[in-house]
C-alpha cells in the first residue's frame, strides 16, 4: 500500500536502466599481465561476447562519488572517513561491542548503511541498499590496444661541465657534438653528451572501448537505517531522507563525472544517456528489466499496467541534463517508505 511520510509520497524501491555512451574509456579490466592492459570481455546467454564495466567497479563509483557530496564526514565512521573498503570493520567502536550494539553503531555511519558491510567479529553481514548489475556493451563496441612508452634517464655515475671535457669525448663513433655546446655524462662507464645520452624505455598496452553500455541498478531506500536484527530503524526519519537524498545525487554525480579505472588518462566521453526510472510507492520491487532488450521501456510500461493495485511510476528521460533534473524533482517530492511493525502501531 501507498504510504506518506514526513508529508511526502514514501519510496519504497527504485530501479534505474538505461543506456549510456562512454567513449574511449577503460573504466574496468581484467588485470595486467606484464606490460598489457586486458579489458574486461564478457559472455551473454546466447554465447556472444561483449565488453563490460563491473558492477564492482559502478558501485565504487557512487561510494566515492557519496563519500565526496558527504560535507560533514562527521557522519561516518572513523574507517569510512578515510574509505577504507572494510568499512565497519576497521572500526574499533563497532568490533568491540556484541552483535546487536555493534550493528547499531555501524548503522550511524552513512556509507555503512546505505552500501552494507561485513563483521568478522562478531560476525554479521549488513546487505547494500544500493545494487549494480555489470554495464553490458551492446554490439557493436569498438576495442583497441594502445602501444606507449615510458622513458627515464638512467642513473649518471660523473659529470663534466661544457667546455670542460679535458681529454674525454662522447662514446658515439659519429657524434660531433662541441665540448662548449654540451655537458658530458658518464653512464655504466662510458661519455654520453646530452644528444646520445641513454634512456630507459619501458613499452606498456592499455586497452580503449567506445560504444554504448547497458546500465541497471537498485536503490531500497526503505531499509535505510533499518536494523536487520530487530527490523526497528536506529535513525529518525529526517536523517533517513537526508542518506535518501544523498544516495540519489551520488547517481547524479557517478553518471555526469564517471571515477574509475584509468581515468587519469582515460577519461571517458559521455555523450548520451537514456532510459527510465522506475519507483515503486508501495511495498512492492521496482521490475528490473535490462537495456540489452530493446523493448525494455514498453515492457516496464506493460508489467506497471498489469500490476494496477501496486503504485509504480515510469520517468523516461532522453539526456544526462535530463536524468539529472528527474532526479532532483523525485527528491523534492518523495521521501524513504518506513516499514511499519507491530510496535509502531
Amino acid at each position: 500500500m501507498a504510504q506518506e511520510v514526513l508529508g511526502k509520497e514514501a519510496v519504497y524501491e527504485i530501479s534505474i536502466l538505461g543506456r549510456i555512451t562512454w567513449n574511449l574509456h577503460s573504466l574496468s579490466n581484467e588485470g595486467t599481465v606484464g606490460n598489457v592492459t586486458e579489458p574486461r570481455t564478457l559472455t551473454l546467454a546466447d554465447g556472444s561476447k561483449t565488453d563490460g564495466i563491473s558492477g564492482e567497479m559502478l558501485k565504487h563509483i557512487h561510494v566515492e562519488a557519496l563519500w565526496a557530496l558527504e560535507n560533514n564526514k562527521k557522519n561516518l565512521c572513523s574507517a569510512c572517513r578515510v574509505l577504507k573498503p572494510e568499512r565497519a570493520n576497521a572500526c574499533e567502536k563497532v568490533t568491540k561491542e556484541a552483535t546487536l550494539n555493534a550493528v547499531k553503531i555501524a548503522l550511524k555511519c552513512e556509507l555503512c548503511d546505505l552500501h552494507g558491510f561485513l563483521l568478522e567479529r562478531p560476525v554479521f553481514a549488513r546487505e547494500s541498499t544500493i545494487e549494480f548489475g555489470w554495464a553490458v556493451g551492446l554490439p557493436e563496441i569498438q576495442r583497441d590496444i594502445h602501444v606507449h612508452a615510458r622513458h627515464s634517464i638512467v642513473p649518471i655515475e660523473d659529470k663534466k661541465e661544457k667546455g670542460r671535457w679535458d681529454s674525454e669525448k662522447c662514446s658515439v663513433a659519429d657524434c660531433n657534438k662541441e665540448p662548449q655546446k654540451s655537458e658530458l655524462f658518464k653512464v655504466e662507464g662510458k661519455w654520453y653528451c646530452e644528444t646520445h645520452l641513454p634512456t630507459a624505455q619501458m613499452l606498456y598496452y592499455r586497452p580503449t572501448r567506445s560504444g554504448v553500455y547497458a546500465i541497471v541498478s537498485v536503490f531500497q531506500p526503505w531499509r535505510i537505517g533499518l536494523n536487520d536484527l530487530t527490523f526497528k530503524y536506529e535513525i529518525e526519519n529526517i536523517e533517513r531522507e537526508r542518506r535518501y537524498m544523498l544516495a540519489l545525487k551520488a547517481f547524479q554525480a557517478m553518471f555526469l563525472r564517471p571515477e574509475g579505472a584509468m581515468t587519469t588518462t582515460r577519461l571517458p566521453h559521455a555523450n548520451n544517456f537514456t532510459g527510465i526510472i522506475v519507483v515503486s510507492k508501495s511495498n512492492y520491487p521496482a521490475p528490473v528489466i535490462s537495456p540489452l532488450h530493446d523493448a525494455y521501456i514498453k515492457e516496464v510500461e506493460n508489467i506497471k499496467g498489469v500490476l494496477k493495485n501496486n503504485k509504480i511510476e515510469v520517468i523516461s528521460f532522453s539526456s544526462l541534463s535530463e536524468f539529472t533534473e528527474k532526479l532532483e524533482e523525485l527528491m523534492k517530492k518523495t521521501t524513504p517508505w518506513r516499514l511499519v511493525t507491530k510496535s509502531d502501531e
